[in-house]
């Protein structure tokens, strides 16, 4: 059971990231300071930073959590093999977690900062990492081998593309209804390009 301080803490934190994203959606994030944002949530600038080292780590507060949350969904699958098509449905469920209003502002924020495109690239990148990780424990390799990081790879990009096109939405709900059209798509087109290539090398 949470104790009464860490709920305030929980409760200060989220009242930063809601300021934060306000404020980042009216001026921009650039032209946002840390100070507006902590005089808009009520707190200090040193209460500020106890609960966020710099202005971007507002909006990747949850870098860690999902992560975890992400490998929790691959290591429940129904489907233990090793290919693209068995993380379609967790990748999807995992999706579906993020279907709130929230991060559906907090993702247009991202995807539309040239500025963000650094960090962004880098909870991309972690994503892949850890889910190439599980897939490897799996199998009992203590390392990803190239299929592990392959498929990771792929997965990961079905995701971050519907987060893309979930962005040009008006919709807080449907990712995960784009994400599981990216994996259709990407086994369709993976598909159309093997045949293409045969009907080249048989010409």
């Amino acid at each position: 059971m949470s104790t009464l301080r860490e709920r305030n803490r929980l409760r200060t934190r989220d009242d930063i990231a809601t300021a934060a994203i306000t404020l980042f959606e009216q001026h921009g994030y650039e032209a946002t300071t840390t100070e507006q944002i902590a005089k808009a949530a009520g707190v200090s600038v040193a209460t500020y930073f106890r609960h966020f080292p710099s202005k971007e780590d507002v909006l990747f507060a949850d870098e860690d959590r999902s992560a975890a949350a992400m490998v929790e969904r691959v290591s429940e699958r129904t489907d233990r093999s090793v290919s693209v098509s068995a993380l379609a449905e967790p990748v999807a469920a995992f999706a579906v977690d993020l279907e709130d209003e929230r991060t559906f502002r907090l993702t247009h924020l991202v995807m539309t900062n040239r500025q963000l495109e650094p960090r962004s690239l880098r909870m991309r990148l972690r994503w892949e990492r850890e889910v190439s990780r599980r897939l490897a424990a799996e199998q009992g390799r203590a390392e990803p081998s190239q299929d592990d990081s392959l498929v990771a790879s792929v997965a990961i990009t079905c995701l971050a593309t519907a987060l893309r096109f979930w962005d040009k939405t008006s919709s807080s709900t449907g990712l995960s209804d784009l994400v599981r059209h990216m994996f259709v798509r990407c086994a369709q087109v993976i598909d159309e390009d093997g045949q293409s290539g045969q009907r080249k090398v048989s010409a």
